[in-house]
């Protein structure tokens, strides 16, 4: 704004107030008016445009006209708008610069200008200044000052400006955090990943733990350390022309990668790649893959003159926690968590106020999903078609946890925030209730939480709202699926299919194969899948085999030794399942369609025998039946009935054609697409008795389920090929990671 006025011989000021931008343009009628038409086209690049509004124009005297263009300080006030930015990607400019020994940020690590570097990760308070970050403990120098100043320059009020010389630095360390003095802590950094070390890094958002991606012994190793037997890891590639090496690369896709928000982006890789797959990412045929997002992470990749040690092609990074806690934040938090873990660390002494996340995406169809939505997205708000009549604060669920904040015609969704199993999940998750509201001005005024009694999300949401004095809102968890994808879309009534692996219905039993009529004020549930029993609940979520064992027995079909054989059980362990069953000790009724796939999975022989973590067994399933390249798909039934008004949908059929074909290991591939196809068609019997009662409605998919591509691209074509209009999620995860959106849209109808 500031370069285009001066540009234009225009005067006058701009002031951040109050949220929004208060600009006064003191020069000739016309130029001024160029000057509004120019704006909205010349923004820098993350920047968004909502809405310009001339509020008042005046002629005046030559000698009444401003002398220079100046910029206020940031003023606010109760009703303040905000806005906070998320953090982007490192753009080429900076990029160019770190690498060019000519210039003055010449391999310096926290390099970045109006386009890209920290955001919503520094930030301390609003209006977002300088003096208002964690870079204020990093006074400017001359040359950083007189950029920050030059309206001409690209970082010109740059909040995060900094220098080799000003800003912050790079320290070394050994395993138990004591301090390593050395010339270079990024060459002794890059010297200990060719050694086969594993270096946890502090990067924009918290700490990653790095590692050589080709070295096959400190994978490994790090999987043994980290008790992360299977969970495929991501890396990160050196450049483009590396990923596309190993990887098919759409055009879509690149664009991903190449974006300001830069995200894990899931890649099928080529058959002539030689990563070591089978540790990165194991029983799969994709790989989460990212390029450098800092200055940083560029500079332990390439190769730099003054540096012995040769580039790394592929990079490991993952985060930098124990299974089950949220990544490490501070320098000293990190020394006492990931003791054992890393064998040095690479630190620095700029502060991070939240954690954040590396976000997670697909591309399918050439629309992009985010599976984990974090850096480069959050927290940027979602517009509301309509506005909330008080402030909502959701609370979200017990798995891959965010919080939304919903006001006026904004919801804003936090950054990934995790599982809630440990307390220094919940420690996490305290901070960041605590802070959002403060960055927005905001005190809530009703919490909305799932319904389920024994998630921490809901107990922490009860006990804040005790302690305001404010109501509680309870949303189901299948409506609050259904209400997040409806949200992204602004539509206010759809037929919704939630397929997931739990959630507390209303009847005590878990829901997760729901077709839910959805309308603004309510939901109606129209239909179902037949449910089954998770005997010893969690444990049959671990132990898929002992789902598939309790679909046989609803039939009567007996586990002989071969079935035994196939599931790793033996004679005692099944008749210690069998009486579980048939006493129903400690077992649970469950409509989940995650479920179905569990179980399925488990009879073919793909899925592990104790799955090591969430959806594995389906995801194995998944790229099982991506193998199949036959036309001729066996055709596996299902059974459809009416249960007093509601469609349920019972799978039984397929359960018994699996019990009665026992198919061999070189059929796995065959029997799982047929599985797919048939789940594709007995959705779509879902969705057309929903239509029945219902007039040419939308329809939306949500849920863990809809991560599923092999399946959900099937069935979104079918209904198009029907006419059927239909939405998937786009910015927001299918997963719980969406549930808060849907939680703070669901409380339009508790007003």
């Amino acid at each position: 704004m500031a370069r285009i006025m001066k540009e234009a011989g225009l005067t006058g000021w701009v002031r951040n107030q109050s949220g929004t931008v208060r600009l006064v343009v003191d020069g000739p009628a016309a130029a001024v008016d160029d000057f509004i038409t120019l704006l909205p086209n010349e923004l820098p690049l993350k920047a968004r445009l909502e809405g310009l509004l001339v509020v008042d124009r005046q002629s005046i005297q030559k000698h009444q006209l401003s002398s220079s263009f100046l910029i206020l300080e940031s003023s606010s006030s109760d009703s303040m708008r905000i806005s906070i930015p998320a953090d982007l990607a490192m753009c080429e400019d900076c990029r160019a610069e770190v690498f060019d020994p000519r210039s003055r940020y010449y391999r310096y690590p926290f390099t970045t200008c109006t386009n890209c570097g920290p955001r919503y990760t520094v930030v301390e308070s609003m209006p977002y200044d300088r003096e208002r970050t964690a870079l204020k403990e990093f006074p400017l120098c001359g040359d950083c000052l007189s950029e920050y100043t030059d309206p001409l320059d690209r970082r010109f009020h740059a909040e995060s400006i900094a220098c080799a010389q000003c800003g912050p630095k790079l320290s070394w360390a050994g395993s138990k955090g004591n301090s390593l003095p050395v010339e270079d802590p990024l060459i002794e950094a890059r010297h200990a990943l060719s050694q086969g070390k594993i270096v946890a890094v502090r990067g924009l958002g918290g700490f990653l733990l790095a590692a050589d991606a080709s070295d096959k012994d400190v994978l490994e190793r790090l999987r043994e350390i980290k008790n992360r037997p299977a969970k495929p890891f991501a890396v990160m590639a050196r450049n483009l022309d590396l990923v596309k090496k190993h990887c098919f690369v759409s055009e879509a896709e690149e664009r991903l990668l190449c974006s300001s928000e830069s995200p894990i982006v899931v890649l099928r890789t080529r058959g002539d790649c030689d990563l070591p797959l089978d540790i990165l990412t194991p029983g799969l045929s994709n790989l989460g893959v990212m390029l450098p997002t800092t200055p940083l992470h560029a500079l332990l990749a390439e190769q730099v003159e003054e540096d012995p040690t040769d580039p790394f092609d592929f990079l490991l990074m993952t985060s930098g926690n124990r299974s089950g806690e949220p990544i490490c934040l501070t320098n000293q938090e990190a020394f006492k968590r990931l003791e054992g873990i890393a064998d040095f660390f690479l630190c620095h002494n700029r502060g991070i106020n939240l954690r954040n996340d590396d976000s997670l995406a697909v591309v399918d169809n050439g629309a992009v999903q985010l599976w984990r939505r974090a850096r480069g997205y959050a927290p940027e708000s979602i517009k509301l078609q309509y506005p909330l009549n008080r402030t909502v604060l959701a609370m979200g669920a017990e798995l891959k946890n965010t919080i939304c904040l919903g006001f006026d015609n904004e919801a804003v969704l936090s950054p990934h925030i995790g599982n809630l199993e440990t307390p220094e999940a919940l420690d996490g998750l305290e901070q960041v209730v605590d802070r959002f509201p403060k960055y927005f001005s905001r005190v809530p005024e009703v919490i909305a939480v799932d319904p389920h009694p024994d998630m921490h999300s809901s107990r922490l949401g009860r006990k804040l709202a005790q302690k305001l004095g404010i109501p509680v809102v309870e949303v189901q968890h299948h409506y609050a699926h259904a209400m997040s994808v409806m949200c992204e879309h602004n539509l206010e009534e759809a037929i919704a299919l939630v397929f997931d692996g739990t959630g507390l219905g209303t009847d005590g039993s878990i829901w997760g194969g729901e077709m839910l009529h959805v309308h603004r004020n309510g939901w109606i549930r129209l239909g179902t899948l037949a449910p089954s029993e998770l005997l010893g609940g969690d444990a049959a979520v671990h132990r898929p085999a002992k789902q598939l064992a309790a679909r046989f027995w609803q039939q009567g079909l007996e586990i002989d030794e071969r079935w035994r054989n196939r599931l790793g059980i033996d004679e005692y362990e099944l008749a210690l399942w069998k009486i579980q069953y048939e006493r129903k000790l400690n077992s649970f009724t469950s409509h989940a369609a995650g479920r179905v796939f569990d179980a399925f999975s488990a009879g073919l022989a793909v899925s592990p025998e104790i799955v090591s973590y969430e959806g594995q067994a389906a995801i194995w399933l998944e790229n099982t039946a991506l193998k199949c390249d036959s036309t001729n798909i066996l055709d596996l039934a299902f059974e459809t009935r009416d249960e007093n008004g509601l469609f349920v949908v019972d799978l039984a059929p397929m359960f018994l054609s699996l019990h009665r074909g026992f198919p061999e290991k070189e059929e796995a591939s065959e029997w799982a697409a047929a599985f797919h196809h048939a789940m594709v068609k007995a959705s779509l019997a879902m969705i057309e008795a929903a239509e029945s009662k219902t007039t040419g409605l939308p329809v939306v998919l949500s849920g863990g389920v809809m991560m599923n591509r092999f399946f959900v691209s099937r069935l979104v074509s079918e209904l198009r090929k029907r006419k059927i209009e239909v939405y998937t999620h786009c910015l927001v995860p299918p997963n719980d990671g969406g549930i808060s959106l849907g939680q703070v849209y669901a409380t339009r109808g508790a007003e």
